[in-house]
């Protein structure tokens, strides 16, 4: 069967055939563009019980959409393997305001990750600037609780 690497290539493969385009690099903020929107492609094994995915780094989607021109989407995509290929079960595709913050979290690894910590939570109704609020409120979080952590850690080699 696939590994996890390699079903995440197939299914990017899949969905740049399906819209006629190509794939970008691991740096892109986008696994693909369709009509110059970059969408960044997430996909899940529903064999496996652990998903909670990195979206991407929190100061990135900051520094990208505090620009009101960047669009983002993302394309959740749920797989399983089967006779050694990939069958796509399920996919939803999401603008990124719209993906509430209730199903989200940022987490440690580099400047921060926005992570999913539940099942997605989609609010149409949502504004940009909401979402960039929601962000905000989130990283200061982030920000606390790596404040307190690195405090413990001087605390225990002081």
């Amino acid at each position: 069967m696939p590994s996890s690497n390699a079903a995440e290539y197939v299914i990017e493969e899949i969905y740049a055939n399906r819209y006629n385009t190509t794939t970008t690099s691991r740096k892109n903020i986008g696994d693909i563009y369709v009509n110059d929107i970059p969408i960044n492609i997430k996909s899940n094994n529903i064999e496996k019980n652990n998903y909670s995915p990195n979206l991407i780094s929190a100061k990135r989607a900051f520094d990208y959409l505090t620009n009101t021109n960047n669009q983002l989407k993302f394309l959740f995509v749920s797989y399983q393997n089967k006779d050694y290929q990939v069958h796509i079960v399920d996919e939803q595709e999401v603008w990124v305001d719209h993906i509430s913050w209730d199903c989200l979290t940022i987490q440690c690894q580099g400047n921060g990750v926005i992570q999913m910590k539940s099942k997605l939570i989609i609010d149409e109704s949502q504004t940009r600037e909401q979402w960039l609020e929601g962000l905000r409120e989130k990283y200061l979080d982030y920000i606390e609780r790596e404040r307190k952590k690195l405090d413990r850690l001087e605390a225990m080699v002081s």
